[in-house]
């Protein structure tokens, strides 16, 4: 069984990933970073496409593989900027691997949401830290900025 789906989420890029200034649009090189990130935290690669259960292609702008999901997460930005995780959760003997997707799913959205703190804060010249906790099968992710 192989499906591909869609899952929505509340991050939105900038519709262009460069500026009109021809620099990298700062929303678009801090999810290549979450997704960067992301892929070294869980022992992955980045790559630019996902594969479902029965080795098709399919494109996006960014992917995570990682040993425990090889076909992958993907990330689509749409038209107006708006964030899609893509990924067949199932293989062909009809196994799920729904959790290694969404666990690869929620940390790119935590990482990007404590990378886009962190950049505020800098912006405002807070010094930053960032520390990362494991407690009972949750991460959680602090930033701290001060003067």
């Amino acid at each position: 069984m192989s499906v591909v789906s869609s899952y929505r989420t509340r991050i939105t890029l900038s519709p262009r990933p460069v500026g009109e200034d021809g620099l990298p649009d700062l929303t678009w090189e801090l999810m290549r970073r979450a997704v960067e990130v992301t892929a070294q935290e869980l022992g992955g690669t980045v790559g630019d496409h996902i594969l479902d259960a029965y080795g098709r292609t399919f494109r996006c702008e960014f992917a995570v593989t990682t040993p425990a999901f090889p076909r992958g997460v993907g990330v689509r930005v749409g038209p107006d900027g708006e964030v899609t995780f893509v990924y067949d959760h199932y293989d062909a003997e009809g196994r799920g691997y729904r959790r290694a997707a969404a666990e690869i799913s929620e940390r790119i959205t935590q990482n990007y949401a404590a990378l886009a703190v962190a950049r505020a804060l800098a912006e405002m010249n807070y010094s930053v830290e960032m520390d990362e906790s494991q407690e009972g099968g949750s991460r959680a992710v602090v930033v701290r900025g001060s003067l």
